[in-house]
């Protein structure tokens, strides 16, 4: 089973934002996040993964950025879920994971830190705080068969310039 991890693309800045006085989780991404997730999205799909589910964060940062990624993968549906929000604890959201039906690819789209520790926890069994996720950037774990702790195989971890590259 492959799991595909996606931090959102570039959003709005946080303290400008506040100052509308809008919750945090109505945050937009930038029109330049957009056209910049548009074209690593265009990337990924070089990279021929078979995704069968696409599941996001409730931020509309994340949700946008699953939006592109259904665009570029044609994913059927999007499914939003809370264990995925900003400020979840880590190991909430990899309970959820581990729970989770085993399909040939699932991408989550989430927040940083917790996507990237996600990743170690993943990968290590537990979170070191070592794999930083820029705006927009994807890792692929490979699991012999269901996600579980400390049991993935890093099968790449791009930056979304590398990705937005591979576009064209």
């Amino acid at each position: 089973m492959d799991l595909l991890l996606i931090r959102h693309a570039p959003s709005e800045d946080r303290d400008k934002f506040a100052q509308t006085g809008q919750p945090d989780h109505l945050r937009p991404l930038t029109e330049r996040g957009v056209k910049r997730m548009q074209l690593a999205a265009r990337g990924l799909t070089t990279l021929a993964l078979p995704i069968e589910r696409l599941v996001t964060s409730p931020a509309v940062r994340a949700r946008q950025t699953a939006d592109l990624v259904q665009d570029a993968l044609e994913v059927k549906a999007i499914e939003e879920q809370p264990s995925l929000a900003p400020l979840v604890d880590v190991e909430d959201i990899v309970d959820w994971l581990c729970q989770q039906p085993v399909v040939d690819g699932l991408a989550v789209v989430g927040h940083e830190p917790q996507i990237g520790q996600v990743a170690e926890v993943l990968l290590c069994g537990r979170p070191l705080g070592n794999m930083p996720m820029k705006k927009g950037g994807m890792i692929l774990l490979r699991f012999d068969h269901r996600i579980s702790r400390g049991n993935a195989r890093l099968v790449w971890a791009l930056p979304p310039a590398v990705l937005r590259a591979l576009a064209d």
